[in-house]
């Protein structure tokens, strides 16, 4: 694959959040066992090395469709859904990810739930709020599908000047060929294109401190 990428940007622990996009069953089913394994394989490292430099770990979902209204034209494009993933009530109040597909070693982690109805995970929800707040500017998308929500998500988080790097092996699509046009458009567009191997060495460059303080919402 031969993406190259325009901007020069490195992944800095201390200023960046890991994004986990819809990695929910009825997503996954699309992908051959294997790219869905490797897949899950790769995630889950990269997020218990996030989770060990003191990284958020943000988890996008599409909860279930109640009534067809909710899925607004989307409902046109790709029917009724999701069945599975927590409901818009308890979506909130999500500690773990019981929605993830299986094949993710999360356990133990803290995850935080971005629920959102179309492809763009900070659609319809406080997603740059939340990055804001823990003073992150920089978010590592992981997940699925590459040229479909992950490339919006990495469009709109460039769009509020938040860099988007896109982990190449930690992101899958229908085929191979949508998923390296994916990251084509991305490397052109919006983001920088990385593989795993170098964002475990960015990550691992140098131990950022775990603040002391939170900034809470008291709105």
């Amino acid at each position: 694959m031969n993406v190259i990428n325009k901007v020069d940007w490195t992944i800095r622990a201390e200023r960046s959040a890991l994004l986990i996009h819809d990695m929910q069953p009825h997503y996954c089913e699309a992908l051959d066992e294997t790219v869905r394994t490797d897949l899950a394989d790769q995630i889950s490292r990269l997020a218990r090395l996030c989770a060990a430099r003191a990284m958020p770990i943000f988890v996008s979902q599409v909860p279930p469709a109640r009534l067809d209204c909710e899925r607004g034209l989307m409902r046109d494009m790709w029917g009724r859904g999701p069945a599975d993933g927590v409901s818009a009530e308890n979506a909130g109040r999500m500690t773990n990810a019981p929605a993830l597909d299986p094949a993710l070693d999360l356990h133990g982690l803290s995850l935080i739930p971005v629920t959102k109805r179309s492809y763009s995970a900070f659609y319809g929800n406080d997603f740059e709020v939340m990055l804001r707040r823990l003073g992150r500017d920089n978010v590592i998308i992981t997940g699925i599908y590459t040229s479909i929500g992950c490339l919006s998500t990495a469009m709109d988080a460039f769009m509020r000047d938040i860099r988007p790097f896109m982990v190449a092996d930690a992101l899958a699509d229908f085929s191979e060929a949508e998923h390296e046009a994916g990251l084509k458009k991305a490397a052109q567009t919006c983001a920088r294109i990385v593989e795993a191997t170098e964002a475990v060495e960015h990550l691992q460059a140098r131990r950022p401190q775990r603040p002391s303080t939170w900034a809470f919402d008291v709105c």
